[in-house]
């Protein structure tokens, strides 16, 4: 193995802190954001949303056709500092799957939507 420095700087293998389980109440708004999305309610979703995350949510919710998915799955949560990454599937028996990703946070008391993503069609890290 080269020499890569001074080895009696090398302090060894750092340990990696506990992972922190994800808040009940963020999956059921996460739960709440997927059902609002298939039944086409984007009042209620720009309701749940911060002023650009409606913006973004309204974009999502127009490319989502009501009454056509049945089914929602939640495919990967990630966590940056308090607020948390969802990417979503959506499906149904007469259409295509519908990949969102969106962002969660808790503001005064209530988690609200920070940015979202519509995901279908495309590639990336967090393509499934």
């Amino acid at each position: 193995m080269p020499d890569l420095g001074e080895r009696g700087n090398v302090m060894g293998p750092q340990p990696i802190a506990a992972r922190k389980p994800v808040p009940p109440a963020m999956l059921e708004a996460a739960d709440r954001v997927l059902k609002l999305l298939a039944e086409g309610k984007q009042a209620e979703l720009a309701a749940m949303a911060t002023g650009s995350g409606a913006r973004e949510i309204a974009e999502v919710a127009a490319a989502v056709k009501p009454g056509l998915y049945d089914s929602h799955e939640i495919i990967a949560t990630a966590r940056v500092n308090s607020h948390h990454y969802v990417k979503a599937r959506l499906s149904g028996a007469k259409t295509g799957a519908f990949t969102v990703q969106f962002r969660l946070g808790e503001h005064e008391g209530r988690w609200v939507i920070w940015d979202a993503m519509n995901l279908t069609g495309r590639r990336g890290a967090w393509t499934r």
